[in-house]
């Protein structure tokens, strides 16, 4: 019986793991890394659950801004955004923080080959279901300059 009740938590902490949301104990750079993730895999385990994950991590500002999920759905797959579905690599830059806001630039590797750039914006909720989260504020696509070509 012992082992049945290890065998459960080794694996339910697994997943756990891999079904992070919002929490205090993630880091701006934990943020990234985990919607970026997801969208690199955005069919797995279903179709789209790599957008509805970055979702889950927009704050309440960006939410506002963007709208229900189907709206925001619409906005990640135009063209600027489409590298980051599905995408085969990443590159995350050093965070510059101002106060309770942080911004980290991102380099996607796309699955045709493309390179883009992206800046993520986040800051720390202050209020709600998750006070002293980093959550999403924006992502814009940025220009990558020549010395990419380097690599």
């Amino acid at each position: 019986m012992q082992f049945i009740f290890y065998f459960y938590l080794v694996f339910a902490s697994a997943a756990w793991g891999s079904d992070r949301s919002p929490s205090p104990e993630l880091t701006p750079e934990n943020v990234v890394e985990i919607v970026a993730k997801a969208m690199a895999n955005n069919d797995s385990p279903r179709p789209d659950s790599g957008i509805e994950r970055a979702f889950q991590f927009a704050s309440p500002s960006n939410r506002e801004a963007t709208g229900p999920f189907w709206h925001f759905k619409n906005m990640v797959q135009q063209p600027a955004y489409a590298p980051l579905i599905n995408h085969t690599s990443r590159v995350i830059g050093e965070p510059e923080f101002f106060g309770d806001s942080v911004s980290i630039p991102l380099i996607i590797f796309a699955a045709n080959g493309e390179a883009a750039g992206f800046l993520w914006s986040l800051s720390k909720q202050t209020a709600g279901a998750y006070i002293d989260s980093w959550m999403t504020d924006s992502v814009v696509r940025v220009p990558i300059g020549t010395k990419l070509k380097a690599l």
